[in-house]
């Protein structure tokens, strides 16, 4: 088990959890991606990565059902999509992180709001802007083509 990072600490002793409780929350990373994070260390701005395929809809994750790993919090809005996740986190994690699928097709890292979401083929791919992701949609394939080509370099940047 790893320990808890620094920061995801402090969000969730501010969120009125006890030492014990964070303790039962930290594990290694089984994705081991690099991921989009607010200013808290919470993933994709604390919004359930797998009610994306369970309600079909962007849903609002809560701290209560946060899963702290090396390299983030995930929020969950159900125990049974935290469950999920932890059997499968690759099946759920978003595309490029979590960034916006545009502009990494485009050759750059930048953040995305998670409401503004596509599936395709399995994965989830977030947006910065509806109208970026209307512009992504021109070219789908090539998109996600170039996407992952660009991912490769900027990922750890």
């Amino acid at each position: 088990m790893s320990e808890v990072s620094r920061r995801a600490a402090l969000a969730l002793l501010g969120a009125g959890m006890s030492a014990p409780q964070l303790a039962t929350r930290a594990v290694a990373d089984p994705v081991g991606e690099v991921l989009f994070l607010d200013s808290l260390g919470v993933v994709i701005k604390g919004y359930d990565p797998v009610a994306y395929w369970q309600n079909e809809e962007a849903r609002k994750g809560s701290v209560d059902l946060a899963w702290e790993t090396e390299t983030g919090t995930w929020w969950f809005a159900e125990e049974a999509h935290r469950e999920m996740f932890i059997d499968n986190p690759a099946r759920y994690t978003p595309e490029f992180g979590g960034y916006d699928a545009e502009g990494m097709a485009r050759g750059f890292k930048r953040r995305s709001d998670p409401t503004v979401w596509v599936l395709i083929d399995g994965k989830v791919y977030l947006h910065y802007t509806i109208e970026d992701q209307n512009r992504w949609a021109e070219d789908i394939r090539g998109n996600i083509r170039l996407g992952e080509k660009n991912w490769e370099t900027l990922k750890d940047l």
